[in-house]
Parts: C-alpha cells; sequence; structure tokens
C-alpha cells in the first residue's frame, strides 16, 4: 500500500460535549475546558480534595462536560476553589481549572444561585469593608498602636465605596 492509498482517519474526540460545556467554554475564563482528559491530576493535586472527599475537581468538570447544568449552577462545589493553581501547574493538557470554575460562579451568579454562606460573606464585607470588624477589640487597638498604625479602621468605608461603585454602580470594572 502507497502513502496516496492510506485513507485518513478522522480526528476522534473524546472530549463529552454538552450545551452547558459549550456555554462555559463562551464564558470568559471557560475556553480551555474541552481540552480535559479527565486525568484526575487536578484531584490529586487539590489541597481542598486532600481535606474532603465532597470536593473533586475532575468530577466537576465532568459534570460540566457531560451537560448537568442544574446540578453544577445550584451546587456549592464550584465555589470552593481557592484558586492556589496547583491544579493548573501539574496538568497536563494546561486546563485552567480556577478560571473555569471562576466561569461557572459567574453563570451560577447571574442566575441567582450564590451558596448562603458566600453571598452572606459579601453581605458583611460590603456593609462594614471587612469580615473581622466584631473581632477588633482593645488588644488588637493596642498592639496597632504599639506597632505605629492607624488604630481607627474607618478607612474600609472608602474600599466599601469603591467596591460598590465598580461592581453595583456601573463603574469601570479594570
Amino acid at each position: 500500500m502507497t502513502k496516496n492509498e492510506v485513507k485518513e482517519k478522522p480526528a476522534v474526540s473524546h472530549t463529552p460535549s454538552s450545551d452547558f460545556a459549550k456555554e462555559v467554554e463562551q464564558e470568559y475564563g471557560g475556553e480551555g475546558i474541552m481540552k480535559c482528559i479527565q486525568c484526575g491530576m487536578c484531584t490529586a493535586s487539590c489541597m481542598v480534595a486532600s481535606m474532603t472527599d465532597r470536593y473533586r475537581p475532575r468530577q466537576l468538570i465532568q459534570k460540566i462536560l457531560l451537560g448537568k447544568r442544574e446540578e453544577v449552577l445550584t451546587s456549592d462545589l464550584p465555589w470552593l476553589c481557592m484558586t492556589c493553581r496547583l491544579c493548573e501547574e501539574r496538568c497536563q493538557e494546561d486546563v485552567n481549572l480556577s478560571e473555569i470554575f471562576h466561569a461557572v460562579r459567574e453563570i451560577a451568579a447571574r442566575e441567582g444561585h450564590i451558596p448562603k454562606v458566600f453571598q452572606s460573606t459579601v453581605d458583611q464585607v460590603l456593609e462594614d469593608g471587612w469580615l473581622l470588624k466584631d473581632a477588633y477589640s482593645d488588644f488588637i487597638e493596642e498592639d496597632r498602636e504599639d506597632l505605629g498604625l492607624d488604630t481607627d479602621l474607618n478607612w474600609n468605608d472608602e474600599f466599601v465605596k469603591k467596591v460598590k461603585k465598580r461592581y453595583f454602580s456601573g463603574g469601570n470594572k479594570k
């Protein structure tokens, strides 16, 4: 058989495809989802996965690829990624999981699927600029004073104003 007689086999894609995977792929950060070959290196590298059997990045990507849209968007699992990027450093296909999970969180947030614990954290920051305001004590104030740091933490008000302007008042998002 000569070279010309050999028929080229069409490339076979082993990546499951779904409308949801395509939706994530179109979202900023989700572009590389179809490159995942489901090797599991992300889960083996994940600090969160090492602490709980509940969080498995590979399985979350698999659910996206298989089109389990509602299950993924209403779950708190995409919100558990710490964006440490260890999975990305080890991924042989250069899949950027933290960006994919960010894209999924964007879709979920647009549709009102924000886990209560995350929403309450955001609400607390928007209310007073930081999460530990209730923990601020006379002892901490004295320590800050001893270190020559400002003991009046009202500077957080400016931070809150900037965040609200940027994300809630149509301000510049760059």
